[in-house]
């Protein structure tokens, strides 16, 4: 099984209740949605399933979940906010027990992190690792940012698979690219405003949040970027470009969730402490979502 195919893997959403405990119904619904849609891979607990605001028990269950509702043979790439190595290492293992086939691992985000050290910390969690490790740099989230020549001196390593770059860098991430040219390195985009530029650039894929909600439309670009067709891609990121600016309300991920629950797949309710859109902007998010140009893409 390749640790980070490459095309579309949904950036699963949490579904949670109103008491903060697993949607089990929901997650199915999701799960199915996203499936059904051609992804090829499901990445849960990561910054769009809140793993960071999940419980390890809860994160560990997720993927429990997810790996009885997905195909067998799909990759399970679950994220891990990583707090200390001893923590991460019984995280992974646990992971590993309960179906996930690789890790996305965020490093530690309180203490500034240097270069030398995160490649020390990355190292030792691969070699020590039940699975195989997946880079994530979400510099907004941990104010840590992988250089470049760090990612390619990682990517050598047998069990470091990939990277989601998350920064909204387009030159960071052509950097990457070049650092890691001539691996079978995976490098993903978790930017899925620019999508069909990173694609063209060189990667493999995308691990994105929209897909949650408009699964066609990343999976679309892909397949159409792979055949060529470079106007239907542009055409489909265009539309996937608006759906996306409309749920960037709240802290994020509240919009995808309240437009998640519009359309029937899951309750609303985020992860503690965060909060719910205000009503004024719910009203928006629905109005907006409810156009003839959106009601389409989400239904």
């Amino acid at each position: 099984m390749t640790p980070v195919p490459h095309g579309a893997i949904a950036a699963l959403a949490t579904p949670l209740d109103e008491r903060g405990d697993l949607d089990e119904a929901g997650l199915t619904k999701l799960v199915d949605r996203v499936v059904g849609a051609g992804v090829v891979g499901i990445s849960p607990t990561g910054s769009t399933g809140e793993g960071a605001r999940l419980s390890r028990a809860q994160r560990l269950e997720v993927t429990r979940l997810v790996r009885e509702r997905v195909p067998a043979g799909m990759p399970v790439i679950s994220g891990v906010p990583l707090a200390s190595v001893a923590e991460g290492l019984d995280e992974l293992h646990g992971l590993a027990e309960r179906g996930a086939t690789a890790a996305l691992v965020a490093p530690p985000y309180y203490y500034p992190l240097q270069d030398t050290e995160a490649l020390r910390l990355y190292e030792d969690l691969a070699e020590r690792s039940p699975l195989p490790v997946v880079l994530y740099n979400i510099p907004v989230f941990t104010k840590v940012s992988f250089a470049p020549h760090v990612v390619g001196a990682l990517a050598a390593h047998p069990n470091i698979a990939g990277i989601k770059d998350s920064s909204r860098d387009i030159e960071y991430f052509q950097k990457v690219l070049a650092a890691t040219e001539g691996t079978d390195f995976a490098v993903v985009t978790g930017s899925d405003t620019y999508l069909v530029a990173c694609l063209l650039a060189g990667a493999t894929g995308t691990i994105a949040a929209s897909i949650n909600l408009v699964p066609h439309l990343p999976v679309g670009i892909y397949d159409a970027v792979v055949a060529g067709d470079l106007g239907e891609a542009l055409r489909l990121e265009r539309e996937l470009c608006h759906v996306i600016h409309l749920c960037r309300g709240g802290t994020p991920p509240v919009a995808w969730k309240a437009a998640l629950a519009h359309v029937g797949v899951c309750q609303p309710y985020p992860a503690a402490p965060a909060s719910m859109l205000t009503p004024e902007q719910h009203d928006t998010l629905i109005r907006e979502l409810t156009t003839p140009r959106v009601l389409p893409l989400i239904t």
